[in-house]
């Protein structure tokens, strides 16, 4: 009984940004703090490749920008319990600070390409410095702060690309400045939210599905293939122009999406992305250059939609498996910077072939590499993900239901069987929860809602207890619990 009133109050536990109270934190630590801080990253990106000579130069940037960024979240995870103690913690802090005021000089000293290298390391700390505050925000408060970042980005290009040069980079690092400040000052408040999760329970409550890696592979790997835009013969502060209004135009329709049903929508994006990019890429030989790149800035607004909804995920996962955000984002964030890696080594490989064949024979050669790897991607994501389809809305079992509650020795029978399905399959602290809640008749709706999350992660979930325990159903779970065999000391 104890541990039951122990799940029901954290149920009940409401997120940051659930009620009106909560706006200012919103406004001030979610926008102002973390979501400049991850928006003048994608700026300092867009300017060194504005000031890359070439097209080639602007692949390896990229690459290079991926790699050391993969490297550092990969560094991450390995020390999250180190990172996650209060030394650690100040670490974060001042290569966050260094970073930051380091990438706002350079770009001021006009080094691009060191600027560009600290914003790598500046994508890392803000990540971990405000992992914990995320995954404590209500979902409508997450996604408005990462749609804000999107947004953010889209105005602030067509801003410095009407700025000159020299007042864009001071423009930009005096941003840089600002989310400082504020970053500095959200690590002096008093944090209720900042547990402290180890890395070995992190794994251990993770979800082990081939499919999200498979996912965060591809949506990394198609966003790189936007650099096929600079191969394109177009000045680079047009293409750039129009690259950061396709950005920001994503920001604005994720916020008008909102009215849409999630599910089918967040299903459509999965399961198109594959064949978008071959939508969008594959008619580039046919069609005038000008189409060319509106096709290519229709492409970057799916590719940012994916990523909200890929960023809205991984966050929403560490609050609601109890996972360290540090050890989440290491793991997560590696492979999808790894992605970009490749999708950037694709494109410098095409550019360079350019130097030996005809231009457009080998930009139309990257395309055909890109849409042939994300159709293999794709295929891997929607056979790996669900295996089968459990039945989760199932009606309940009125008589099995009625028998469960009946005779008071029988029910308590009834929770040791389920103590010890628990224990022996080794479910996870949110899958115990979750499972007692199956077990009275709610379904993925419900969890839903109590646990402000989306349906599809509720359901992502009931497979995982239903792929533990190998069954299809819930009259299978019923059945499973009921023929659990007790020890005779229990």
């Amino acid at each position: 009984m104890k541990d039951e009133i122990v799940d029901e109050h954290e149920i009940k536990e409401k997120p940051i940004g659930a009620v009106e109270a909560d706006f200012e934190t919103v406004l001030v630590d979610g926008i102002l703090g973390f979501g400049l801080s991850a928006g003048n990253v994608v700026l300092v990106l867009i300017m060194a490749l504005v000031h890359a000579s070439s097209a080639i130069e602007s692949n390896i940037v990229a690459m290079c920008v991926a790699v050391l960024t993969c490297l550092l979240l990969f560094i991450g995870l390995k020390l999250t319990d180190a990172f996650q103690r209060a030394v650690g913690r100040k670490i974060i802090l001042v290569s966050y600070m260094v970073s930051f005021l380091g990438a706002a000089a350079c770009l001021i000293l006009r080094l691009p390409y060191l600027s560009v290298a600290l914003a790598s390391l500046g994508t890392v700390a803000a990540f971990f410095l405000y992992g914990r505050y995320l995954a404590s925000l209500a979902r409508n408060a997450l996604m408005f702060v990462v749609d804000s970042i999107f947004i953010y980005v889209g105005i602030m290009v067509f801003v410095i690309s009407q700025a000159e040069s020299l007042l864009s980079s001071a423009l930009l690092g005096t941003l840089c400045v600002v989310s400082t400040i504020v970053s500095a000052a959200f690590t002096k408040k008093d944090h209720p939210y900042a547990d402290f999760v180890s890395a070995e329970d992190s794994k251990r409550r993770s979800i082990k599905l081939k499919g999200n890696n498979h996912t965060l592979l591809l949506i990394g790997f198609m966003l790189s293939a936007v650099l096929i835009a600079f191969s394109l013969d177009f000045p680079k502060e047009i293409i750039t122009l129009a690259i950061g209004i396709s950005i920001g135009a994503a920001g604005l329709l994720s916020l008008l999406t909102r009215q849409l049903d999630e599910r089918v929508y967040k299903e459509w994006l999965k399961k198109s992305m594959a064949f978008s990019a071959a939508l969008l890429l594959l008619p580039f030989p046919v069609v005038p250059e000008a189409a060319c790149l509106g096709l290519i800035c229709l492409y970057t607004c799916f590719v940012c939609l994916n990523i909200i909804v890929l960023v809205n995920a991984v966050v929403e996962t560490t609050r609601f498996d109890m996972i360290s955000p540090i050890w989440l984002f290491g793991k997560h964030g590696a492979t999808y910077f790894g992605g970009i890696s490749i999708g950037a080594a694709v494109c410098t490989l095409g550019a360079l072939a350019g130097s030996y064949v005809d231009p457009q024979i080998a930009l139309y050669g990257s395309i055909v590499v890109v849409v042939a790897f994300c159709s293999w991607m794709q295929i891997s994501v929607n056979y790996q993900i669900y295996p089968f389809e459990p039945v989760i809305e199932e009606n309940e079992d009125e008589e099995t239901s009625v028998q469960i509650e009946q005779e008071g020795k029988r029910k308590l029978m009834w929770q040791r069987k389920i103590e010890t399905a628990c224990e022996r399959y080794k479910l996870s602290p949110r899958e115990r929860e979750v499972l007692r809640i199956l077990l009275k008749g709610r379904d993925a709706k419900y969890i839903m809602d109590q646990f402000y999350i989306s349906q599809s992660t509720a359901k992502t979930h009931i497979y995982n207890i239903y792929r533990k325990f190998g069954i299809h159903s819930r009259q299978d779970l019923y059945d499973f619990i009921e023929d659990i065999e007790l020890a005779e000391d229990e």
